[in-house]
């Protein structure tokens, strides 16, 4: 069975939301791949349930380089479940327990996979939309856990891209 390579690119994505009453806009860093955001290959919107990721570069160094180095398979990933799971999307509050998109990296290779892309929270990461829930409205994807195979070498070259300060 031939696998399917994906393209990875870390680009931004604004999104609006109201706060008490007033329309509000913000920016936040976005993982695309094949140039479509993970929020679409999810079926889900960005909204502040989802708006916050360890790709933010704005952030104390220490923490830009945790991410860094866990995205990049080079230190075991963080989150305060303590699954394992690399964070992908997280609540704007910085909390996992409001629950997150996650997925287990594995670096295989020619190949850097995400599998079990799916929501977490503290009853695990989940394996199928809850029976009882509308699959319209659904936190899991559809077809979910999603996996996603990337080239190590490109998706190596975007990270190190996009963590590497830019200077004026």
């Amino acid at each position: 069975m031939a696998t399917t390579v994906q393209r990875l690119r870390i680009g931004r994505t604004a999104f609006a939301y109201a706060t008490d009453g007033a329309q509000q806009r913000a920016e936040v860093a976005e993982i695309f791949i094949d140039e479509r955001p993970l929020a679409h290959w999810l079926g889900i919107a960005r909204d502040l349930g989802n708006a916050d990721t360890d790709l933010e570069t704005q952030r104390p160094l220490a923490l830009v380089e945790r991410g860094r180095a866990a995205f990049l398979g080079l230190q075991p990933a963080h989150n305060q479940f303590g699954s394992g799971r690399l964070v992908l999307y997280r609540c704007h509050c910085g909390s996992d327990y409001c629950g997150t998109i996650s997925c287990v990296l594995e670096v295989d290779g020619d190949h850097v996979v995400w599998r079990q892309v799916t929501l977490e929270d503290d009853n695990g990461p989940m394996s199928g939309a809850d029976p009882g829930e509308n699959a319209a409205s659904s936190a899991c994807p559809p077809g979910a856990p999603l996996r996603f195979v990337f080239d190590r070498d490109q998706y190596r070259g975007e990270l190190e891209r996009h963590f590497t300060p830019r200077r004026s």
